[in-house]
């Protein structure tokens, strides 16, 4: 019988604490300036007890809010710090993309560079100079290769650092949220470089706060919270996790409002007249989610709304990707019309039917006169869910990995006869 094979990453009870203000400077000036009897510098835990292993072959994410400890352990992984306790265990050559100009050296060149960095990760001049051309296509940086890195742009330098550790083959490929500094297509070009990676066998650790990439590339993802583990799973499952610990705070006032202050205006001088924002049921009640099918009803406060009688409000469903699903606005349901108007009011939107698959959204809110201005706007205001129903009346119910939007039509079935 043969034995699987260990995983490629072990992280065991990782820990990572840092030492807060001036410890490089002058003790004896600290001494003075603290006093006689200060204490020790106070610690950040930047890490605490991790533990997760790697198989090899996987895509394996690490998402968290900034300041939850990601970095850090990337660069605990990749060799660059040392834990303050635990260990980490990685079995087979690394390549890192951690911080833009990571392993470059300014004053070579890129051609030198490219030599440089698979002299490091083991690889025989002629290993490199097989990949070379590749390399120089993929980053698209032909007439630089003979330029000091130094005078590159940070993108050109992502550019060129992600094309050397996708090409010289690492068993373990580290990509910290660096790939955010390059453009659309490259960003593109790079995810899929690094299925390819994964594709050949090799193992990959991807840093992100591009959830829709996440979820495309990776199988399992951790999530940190304050240094700590919070959830470890299905990529889908822990990035759902992910986006309800990240949900608006802020509290809801007795009827169920969340209130937009303190906020700065969309444009200098712009008045505020979103105040306050609240979904309901159909029995007015404060609810935070609505039904496949369903109605969504929401109910937003507003002050000096009056002073723009050609003004309509209108809202934004978001996926939990960003992704702009659908607009609905007061003139799309006829306005208002010849009602008497006041310094306070509260509008209901209601869109009947929603064609929403279950899954976790967010709204934005906004008051604009149309074609003309935008005057007032709050985004990501109102998180909620939606909740599977018997949206078809025969049992069967959709899953958001069929999309976002649930329609409804018909089909029919009927023999064919053979031409004779």
């Amino acid at each position: 019988m043969s034995r699987a094979s260990p995983p490629i990453i072990v992280a065991e009870k990782l820990g990572k604490s840092f030492q807060l203000g001036e410890i490089h400077r002058d003790w004896a000036a600290r001494l003075f300036r603290r006093g006689a009897h200060a204490g020790p510098a106070p610690l950040l835990q930047a890490l605490c007890d991790v533990d997760f292993s790697v198989e090899e072959g996987e895509v394996f994410g690490i998402i968290g809010a900034n300041g939850a400890g990601k970095s850090t352990l990337l660069k605990i992984l990749a060799g660059i710090t040392d834990p303050s306790s635990g260990r980490a265990v990685l079995r087979g050559r690394i390549a890192s993309l951690l911080e833009v100009g990571t392993g470059f050296h300014p004053e070579l060149t890129g051609r030198e560079n490219v030599f440089l960095n698979g002299t490091i990760l083991g690889l025989h001049r002629r290993e490199i100079r097989e990949e070379y051309g590749r390399i120089v296509e993929f980053a698209g940086l032909e007439k630089f290769m003979d330029t000091p890195v130094k005078r590159y742009s940070s993108g050109m330098q992502v550019r060129l650092a992600f094309a050397v550790a996708a090409h010289l083959r690492p068993e373990i490929l580290l990509v910290d949220e660096v790939l955010a500094v390059g453009d659309i297509a490259f960003q593109r070009k790079c995810l899929g470089a690094m299925k390819e990676v994964a594709g050949g066998g090799r193992t990959v650790l991807f840093v992100s706060h591009n959830m829709a990439a996440v979820s495309n590339l990776c199988d399992r993802v951790l999530m940190l919270r304050q240094g700590r583990v919070a959830a470890i799973g299905p990529a889908d499952e822990v990035i759902q996790a992910y986006i309800h610990s990240t949900e608006d705070s802020r509290a809801l006032d007795g009827r169920g409002y969340v209130s937009f202050h303190p906020r700065q205006p969309v444009l200098p001088q712009a008045p505020l007249l979103l105040q306050a924002a609240r979904l309901v049921d159909e029995e007015e009640r404060p609810v935070s989610s609505a039904q496949t099918g369903g109605a969504l009803r929401v109910d937003v406060r507003l002050e000096g709304f009056d002073r723009y009688p050609s003004a309509v409000v209108g809202l934004t469903v978001r996926s939990v990707f960003d992704q702009k699903i659908f607009h609905f606005n007061s003139a799309m349901a006829g306005g208002f019309g010849p009602v008497p108007r006041h310094p306070g009011e509260k509008v209901r939107l209601e869109i009947q039917a929603l064609p929403l698959m279950a899954g976790a959204y967010s709204m934005d809110l906004l008051v604009f006169e149309p074609g003309v201005r935008l005057i007032d706007r709050v985004d990501g205001v109102l998180q909620f869910d939606v909740i599977e129903s018997d949206l078809y009346g025969n049992g069967y119910r959709g899953e958001a990995r069929e999309g976002l939007i649930a329609v409804q039509g018909e089909c029919a079935i009927e023999g064919v006869e053979d031409d004779p």
